[in-house]
């Protein structure tokens, strides 16, 4: 594959630029230009049907970006939202792989009304919890849109050199076509593992000035907490709590994090999950500033480390560096609460283990074409007695352009103490889950083999977990198998009104360490994508058979349709229904049953500030011969926001869970100017049923709370 590389001339006169959106010829006739030539979704790499083109000058603090997208404003989707939440409207977005090695590439830009978005590549997926700060602004024009962006160099990770060479590109998406389309001035390689490394023009940004960055963000946390002990509501004293987080670089390329105290609520609360049939431990993405600069380097087909798992710490210091050619990661803390998850072949179970103290060390090697080999080390020893460990060797290589070949090998030791936390009596290898002193070691291994070329794809692995592996940093919630996995996948694209038809066939078969079979699955999948922005998937699912629990179950099968239908900015639906056979698998004695699910999430949107989202998911499992209900409830939630402006928002939920038998509410304020400039106030209540407007309401619970945290940045 040939490289252009391209020598961008400094421009004393590029902090003139007036940050407004417009590119004024005076502002940008002395810059470097690129046309995003490719149309590279749902085509790929087609001429591009929009034109649009990209500008690039420097100095010595600043990187500035213009880009011009033309186009008919009418048809451009945009809204104002929170950071990072446009990404299924109108944007451009520079391109980078600062490194040139493929360890990772970072996505920054801006939807067509200025909400800024930035992510962090790798070939584990995408990030968006990652932030840099970085301004811009957009204008609209008759003709299309334009955006400025003023990206500072100290508030990157850099290559330790005096002279910056960087692999950069654009991208744009647009629905003018009647269908997401994405262009970009270098190609879609289907093989290619991360995304935004696959840009592939070399671009020389002089040598920037090294201004370290130098961090603090403390705050104050305010809260009055009120619960129903018995009967009467009681409210208790008011409370606070106050910590400070900071940042310091050492180089352009390694820093030191630490914090004191933290405060890791979440106004952002995960997705609500049904878990009335699961018996596994469920995982959520990680959202916390402080574990987010350097997490593309935990990523592990093993989940050896799942930083989550460290859920209230009194203090941690983290060291990263991206080398040359290698990259480490170093991270030490105390949490004052911590859970402890033991994974079974049926089940996993959970226990708090109270303070410990968690170690996590990464080494990285970067190799040629993209690969790496690497090391990952945790440890966590805890008060009460007893630790667990994990050492890991992982690497990927991609082969011959099309290939992609993982390899995990990860031993874990575990060390119980003497006071138990685990309320079970089930056993597991000849020995008990209970905290009672033993030790054990195990082992996971992972192969993974794929190819992906323009119209096809296909891949097999291999996993193994065996019965006594845990990960005690990690995310482990079954063990005990050995997964044997194949797929095959063929696309096809036309121009027409189905732009893109998907078929997949998967075939998975578990057997666990006694070589008996536990579960054989089949998959057959279509997909497809169509010029009126509707997608929509089927998918057949066969079990000729599984074991849970020792009792061998015949044959279960279902059908999954999902669709999603998004014609304007002023409305979005996504349906999915699945119905089929399924083990009740928390009952008594388990037996296959008749499964009904669906979920319905509507958003109405009135302007570019306020919108209103309604959203219904109901869930049953019946007695196949009585109809009897082994469970069935719903989720009905309906969310009202008013976007003031980029910073200041403001948020209303209700909420109604016939799982949790409640009515839940909340209220919302919150300005971030920053990614770490945070201020919000609300209130959250929990009703019991029959419902909150009756005249028997109940109060069970309730917050009202405040948060103030302020960025601090001396090199501003």
């Amino acid at each position: 594959m040939l490289v252009a590389s391209f020598l961008v001339a400094p421009n004393i006169m590029a902090s003139s630029i007036l940050l407004d959106g417009t590119l004024s010829p005076d502002e940008w006739s002395q810059a470097t230009s690129y046309d995003l030539e490719y149309e590279i979704m749902p085509s790929r790499n087609t001429p591009a049907n929009l034109k649009t083109t990209a500008y690039i000058k420097f100095d010595e603090k600043y990187l500035y970006i213009g880009i011009k997208a033309f186009g008919d404003p009418s048809k451009i989707r945009a809204t104002l939202k929170n950071r990072d939440q446009s990404w299924n409207e109108d944007y451009v977005a520079l391109m980078a792989d600062p490194f040139k090695d493929g360890r990772y590439g970072v996505l920054i830009g801006v939807n067509a009304l200025g909400v800024q978005l930035d992510e962090k590549n790798t070939s584990s997926g995408s990030d968006d919890s990652w932030n840099v700060l970085f301004e811009s602004a957009t204008a609209f024009q008759d003709d299309g849109y334009s955006a400025e962006l003023i990206i500072p160099f100290a508030e990157l990770q850099l290559p330790d050199t005096k002279s910056q060479t960087w692999k950069m590109g654009f991208i744009r998406k647009s629905f003018q076509a009647g269908i997401q389309t994405v262009f970009a001035s270098f190609k879609n390689l289907p093989a290619e593992t991360c995304w935004a490394c696959q840009v592939d023009e070399e671009v020389s940004l002089g040598s920037p000035e090294k201004i370290y960055r130098s961090y603090l963000y403390p705050y104050i946390f305010l809260n009055q907490y009120g619960d129903r002990p018995v009967k009467k509501f009681k409210l208790q004293n008011p409370d606070y709590e106050i910590g400070i987080t900071g940042l310091y670089d050492l180089t352009n390329a390694s820093s030191i994090e630490y914090t004191v105290n933290p405060d890791f609520s979440q106004i952002e609360s995960d997705a609500p999950v049904i878990m009335e049939n699961q018996t596994f431990a469920m995982s959520y993405p990680e959202k916390r500033t402080f574990f987010l600069e350097g997490s593309e380097l935990l990523k592990s087909d093993t989940e050896t480390v799942y930083t989550r798992s460290i859920t209230n710490p009194l203090g941690a210091i983290k060291y990263t560096n991206q080398g040359k050619d290698s990259s480490i990661y170093l991270l030490q803390a105390t949490d004052s609460d911590s859970p402890y998850l033991a994974a079974g072949q049926y089940r996993s179970f959970r226990g708090n283990a109270g303070k410990s103290r968690v170690t996590i060390g990464r080494f990285k090697k970067n190799l040629t074409n993209k690969s790496h080999l690497g090391l990952i080390a945790t440890n966590r020893d805890f008060h009460v007695g007893g630790s667990g460990s994990v050492v890991e060797f992982d690497g990927l290589f991609n082969i011959l352009d099309n290939y992609v070949l993982d390899l995990n090998y990860a031993r874990s030791d575990t060390k119980e103490g003497y006071i138990n936390f685990i309320d079970t009596d089930e056993t597991f290898a000849g020995r008990t889950f209970k905290m009672d002193g033993e030790s054990f070691s195990g082992v996971a291994k992972n192969f993974r083999l794929r190819r992906a070329v323009d119209s096809s794809n296909w891949g097999i692995r291999f996993k193994d977990v065996s019965p006594t592996y845990r990960a005690h940093v990690g995310f482990v919630g079954r063990n005990d198998y050995k997964s044997r996995n194949y797929w095959y996948g063929r696309t096809f694209r036309s121009t027409g009104t189905l732009r893109v038809i998907n078929f997949n066939w998967n075939n998975r078969n578990r057997i666990n360490f006694r070589n008996q079979k536990t579960q054989e699955f089949y998959e057959f999948r279509i997909g497809v994508e169509t010029d009126f922005n509707f997608q929509g998937q089927i998918e057949w699912q066969i079990k000729p058979s599984e074991k849970f629990d020792g009792i061998q179950y015949g044959k279960q099968t279902s059908l999954e349709i999902r669709g999603q239908y998004h014609p304007s900015e002023r409305f979005f639906t996504n349906f999915e229904i699945e119905k089929g056979d399924a083990i009740a698998y928390r009952i008594d004695n388990p037996e296959i049953g008749d499964a009904l699910e669906y979920n319905l999430y509507n958003v109405f949107r009135f302007s570019d500030n306020f919108k209103i989202a309604l959203g219904h998911r109901y869930s049953e499992l019946k007695n196949k011969i009585t109809d009897q209900e082994f469970y069935a409830g719903e989720i009905n939630r309906f969310e009202i926001d008013y976007q003031i402006d980029g910073a200041l928002s403001t948020r209303a939920i209700i909420e109604k869970n016939d799982f949790s038998d409640d009515y839940f509410l909340e209220a919302l304020v919150q300005w971030k100017p920053n990614p770490y400039t945070i201020f919000y106030a609300g209130g959250t209540q929990f009703y019991k049923e029959p419902n909150p407007f009756s005249d028997n309401i109940r109060l069970e619970t309730s917050q009202i709370y405040a948060k103030f945290q302020y960025f601090y940045n001396p090199n501003k």
